[in-house]
């Protein structure tokens, strides 16, 4: 690996673990073995480091706001799957969805970005809604399909930021609680066998995620 994408791989790894803020450049540099003045000679500073990381955040958002209900599996096989591959996206780049009060303001890709990936979430996630009311396993009158939509995914997106707010979960496991969280908005309307299948799955990424961190 590059000297390169070894700095951007480990800054990812402590600014998740340790928060962006209470990670410097001198620290980086010193894990890595290498002089801070090289640290310097690919990225000017931490924030360029941010700009890098948040670039390949933007292209896997992307791959996973793909996800749509597919004829080939049921909707909630489908479904599990969007909310793993959320948990990799959160797990992967938690710390830019925790952190934003360490580092300001959005990178220049994510704010180029951010209105195409809020359209894009919408659009998943009221697809996946709106199939469930369709085969019949979720109850949900089709003019507030929106509103749950909308709910689902301020619950996913800012769940990691409340959590640090009110100095709750900061590892890992803060992932899974948002899983859990959002699916109170809706599981009381869901067929009951459908819901244990969906927090059987949260358990598993829990378990998964504790692993993971171990």
């Amino acid at each position: 690996m590059k000297t390169r994408e070894r700095i951007i791989a480990l800054a990812q790894a402590r600014f998740n673990e340790f928060g962006y803020g209470n990670v410097t450049t001198a620290a980086l540099a010193a894990e890595l073995g290498i002089s801070e003045g090289n640290l310097w000679y690919h990225f000017k500073t931490k924030r360029h480091l941010l700009e890098s990381i948040s670039e390949e955040f933007v292209r896997y958002s992307n791959e996973r706001l793909a996800l749509r209900p597919s004829s080939e599996t049921d909707v909630i096989e489908g479904y599990i799957e969007l909310m793993m591959a959320h948990e990799r996206e959160l797990l992967l780049y938690r710390f830019l969805y925790r952190d934003q009060a360490d580092y300001g303001g959005h990178s220049q890709i994510v704010l180029d970005n951010i209105t195409g990936l809020y359209d894009k979430s919408r659009a998943q996630f009221r697809a996946f809604f709106t199939e469930m009311v369709r085969v019949g396993l979720l109850d949900w009158p089709e003019d507030r399909i929106d509103h749950l939509t909308v709910n689902a995914i301020i619950l996913i997106r800012f769940g990691l930021e409340y959590l640090r707010e009110t100095q709750q979960a900061f590892d890992s496991s803060a992932v899974e609680q948002t899983f859990l969280q959002h699916l109170t908005l809706f599981e009381h309307q869901l067929d009951p066998a459908a819901v244990k299948r969906l927090r059987d799955a949260a358990a598993r990424l829990l378990t998964d995620s504790a692993a993971h961190a171990a």
